[in-house]
Formats: structure tokens, C-alpha cells, sequence
């Protein structure tokens, strides 16, 4: 038994002792680390010309400039002034797609055409008693319909052409400042 708490002794002993050394810390140094030397650019100087000009990126905005509402709605087919121009009074600036609108008034035109080869007919009928009166309106009011329509396709077809009615003006951002919607205000 006294061997026994004699080699428990030695054991506490020894394992003691070894974190009582193990615990230690290391000791610190005050040098300081070096450092790797320092890359520098160098450039040699020589005497040369030296200009006034500078370059920037941007874009330069008129003092004046014109907002264009056509009363047309539809997809532009054809810009004919360049931006940054100065334009005159009266100079044709775009156009609108406007194929239906030409074909809708020759299809008026050829039944104009036709209404009043129809109403010079009822009208030699109508001199020899051969219709009625009210047959002879009709086909009368038939062709004024139709002239009404072309008056109307006319005017339609003459919205779709922007041209511009200020004098002098600068145009710029045209394809910013092109509303094709119709103006509702108008």
C-alpha cells in the first residue's frame, strides 16, 4: 500500500510539474519584422509641348429645342431632317406609316367613281320618268358620302406628315422628343 500512495505521489508530482512547465509562455521579442522594400515607379523628365486641349465624354443639350406632337398615331417611317439641324417654317420633318391610309382613300375614289356613273344614270332615268325621286337622292347622297370620305382620308393622311410651323428653330433629340401617340388634347 505505501508503494501504491508513493507511486500516486510521483505521478501528482510529475504531472504537476509538467503544466506548470508546459503553461509557460514564450518569451517576446521587441524586434521589429522587416518589411520588403517598396516598389516605386520612376519616370524621367524631359522638357516637351504641352497643350491647352481637353477631352471630356458628355453631351451638349440646345438652349431651344421644339417637342413635336403629331396628331397621328402610328410607327415613323422616315425622319428627314438630322438632329442638330436648324430648320425653317414649313420644312418636312417625319413621316408616319400611312399605307392604309392611302390605300383606304383610292378604295374611295374608285367607288366615287362608280357612284356617280350611278347617279348620272338615275339622273338621264330620272328626266324620262324612269325612277322615282327618292331612288335619285339615294344614289345623290351616295356620292356626296363618298366625297365626304376622301375630304376625310385627305385629312387623315395630311396628320401624318410632321412639319414643323416655328420659324428658325433648332432640332435636337428627335428620336427622344417624338411622341407618335396621338395627342389626346387635340
Amino acid at each position: 500500500m505505501y508503494r501504491q500512495k508513493f507511486t500516486s505521489i510521483y505521478l501528482m508530482a510529475f504531472f504537476v510539474l509538467y503544466f506548470l512547465t508546459a503553461c509557460k509562455g514564450k518569451p517576446e521579442t521587441n524586434v521589429p519584422k522587416q518589411l520588403p522594400p517598396t516598389v516605386v515607379d520612376i519616370i524621367v523628365v524631359s522638357p516637351q509641348a504641352l497643350t491647352n486641349a481637353i477631352e471630356a465624354n458628355g453631351s451638349v443639350v440646345a438652349n431651344e429645342y421644339v417637342e413635336l406632337h403629331p396628331e397621328a398615331s402610328g410607327r415613323l417611317t422616315y425622319l428627314y431632317v438630322p438632329e442638330g439641324k436648324l430648320i425653317k417654317k414649313g420644312t418636312l420633318i417625319a413621316k408616319v406609316n400611312n399605307a392604309d391610309l392611302e390605300a383606304q382613300l383610292q378604295k374611295s375614289k374608285v367607288a366615287l367613281d362608280l357612284a356617280m356613273k350611278t347617279e348620272q344614270r338615275d339622273k338621264q332615268l330620272l328626266a324620262v320618268n324612269g325612277i322615282n325621286q327618292a331612288d335619285y337622292d339615294a344614289a345623290l347622297n351616295t356620292v356626296n358620302g363618298y366625297r365626304a370620305d376622301i375630304e376625310y382620308n385627305q385629312a387623315l393622311l395630311d396628320k401624318t406628315i410632321q412639319e414643323e410651323g416655328h420659324a428658325d428653330q433648332l432640332l435636337t433629340s428627335i428620336s427622344d422628343r417624338v411622341n407618335v401617340e396621338a395627342d389626346k388634347a387635340a
